[in-house]
């Protein structure tokens, strides 16, 4: 099956920015991998076999790219910890980090960006990209019952992060009796 990759690009290239962005948190990876996906795509066309929608594919590869990321910077950081426990001094701050980043990491994104891999990313396609289950476990290539599970443990994690982080501050966790709390 043939796809039209520049009408591919205008298309969808916003959507899979946007989810990049929600799985790494940096706008300039997220652009990076964004624009990768697309040289997957234009490198092997044929890949394609047209039993989903272009764009269920084009999110397939971008998880695969970002898993494979995500793996390379976990190893990446753990050598650097090894050489900062070695020297024994602390890590150096970044004095000017992108104010996007800044703001992502006081966002309920950066608490999404903890969950385990396969958490984080049904939740950024459910609720960064608003996309429906069934697409979820075509674009993860999982059981729908999987998604759910998945999709169900990470709201349960996330609620209990931030009551955690709300009694830390002081502020009640919990509404008043007899009311019911709509957060998460």
């Amino acid at each position: 099956m043939s796809l039209d990759l520049e009408q591919l690009v205008q298309e969808h290239l916003p959507r899979l920015y946007r989810a990049a962005l929600l799985l790494c948190g940096d706008p300039w990876e997220a652009d990076d991998l964004a624009q990768e996906v697309f040289l997957v795509a234009a490198r092997d066309p044929d890949r394609f076999q047209g039993r989903s929608a272009p764009y269920t594919w084009l999110y397939g590869i971008l998880l695969n790219l970002s898993r494979r990321r995500h793996r390379k910077t976990r190893l990446h950081r753990r050598k650097l910890q090894v050489l900062q426990e070695e020297r024994s001094q602390q890590p150096p701050q970044s004095v000017s980090a992108p104010l996007e980043q800044q703001e992502f990491q006081g966002t309920l994104w950066a608490l999404v960006d903890r969950l385990p891999e396969a958490q984080r990313q049904a939740v950024v396609l459910r609720f960064g990209q608003q996309l429906k289950y069934e697409e979820i476990a075509q674009i993860m290539g999982c059981p729908l019952g999987t998604v759910k599970s998945r999709l169900y443990h990470a709201l349960r994690t996330l609620r209990g992060w931030m009551e955690a982080e709300e009694q830390e501050e002081g502020t009640p966790s919990r509404p008043a009796t007899g009311e019911r709390s709509r957060a998460v």
